[in-house]
């Protein structure tokens, strides 16, 4: 049972015995939405969001279809809210991954598996989301998924890079990224195999370790020129 089932009778008595109907609804109302939305994403991950009707989503949270209809304008709204959540939680992960190495390199190195295996283990999200991709490709509506996708994914990838030494990390952040959801999305459909997998893991941690020694190269450059700079100045005098 969901954290929005177990507080919901406690919360709702204390709105009603502690609350004019204004505060009552004010309390109720964001949490029959939680509710609904907890139960949408049950049922998308179960059966996908073609067959995730807005019936099949009131009887999962256990509440009148009635109720779904005045929380959520259709079932694309509700939907919405569904892919927004995985993609939130999806973001999460890769913030905690980020956040488990101390060094930059490695904390790098754990974005990206993160992205990677994540991604291609958690196949009925992975399904999902597309799904929603071509949802929104049908409605019209699919640059601004995508662009809420895109830059969530690049901006803790290039931050990763960033503080890994990276000289430009945004732009290596499009191109690991790029690969990486080519990769996933095309992953089941095929026999799975865990050492191709492995190996694109590892050409995307090589381009990174390039682009940290380029950067390094480029660092180290600077002092060399100011010394020789110097040098040449003393032999004029």
């Amino acid at each position: 049972m969901s954290d929005c089932h177990q507080i919901w009778p406690e919360r709702e008595k204390e709105a009603m015995t502690a609350s004019p109907k204004v505060k009552y609804k004010s309390i109720v109302r964001p949490l029959r939405r939680q509710q609904i939305e907890n139960a949408a994403l049950k049922a998308v991950l179960k059966r996908g969001f073609p067959a995730s009707t807005l019936r099949v989503v009131a009887r999962e949270a256990k509440v009148p279809l009635s109720f779904v209809h005045y929380y959520f304008r259709d079932k694309d709204e509700l939907m919405r809210c569904v892919a927004e959540r995985i993609l939130a939680r999806a973001i999460e992960r890769l913030d905690e991954a980020r956040g488990s190495e101390r060094d930059p390199l490695r904390a790098a190195h754990a974005v990206l598996e993160e992205c990677l295996i994540g991604t291609t283990e958690n196949r009925s999200s992975l399904i999902a989301f597309l799904e929603h991709w071509a949802s929104c490709v049908r409605t019209g509506t699919v640059d601004r998924f995508y662009t809420k996708v895109h830059d969530s994914f690049r901006r803790v990838i290039a931050n990763a890079l960033r503080d890994a030494g990276v000289q430009e990390p945004d732009k290596l952040a499009l191109a690991v990224f790029a690969m990486i959801v080519g990769y996933a999305t095309f992953y089941w459909s095929k026999p799975l195999d865990a050492v191709e997998r492995t190996s694109v893991l590892e050409a995307a941690y090589a381009m990174v370790e390039r682009a940290v020694r380029k950067g390094k190269g480029i660092v180290r450059a600077v002092p060399k020129t100011k010394s020789a700079d110097r040098q040449t100045e003393d032999n004029n005098q």
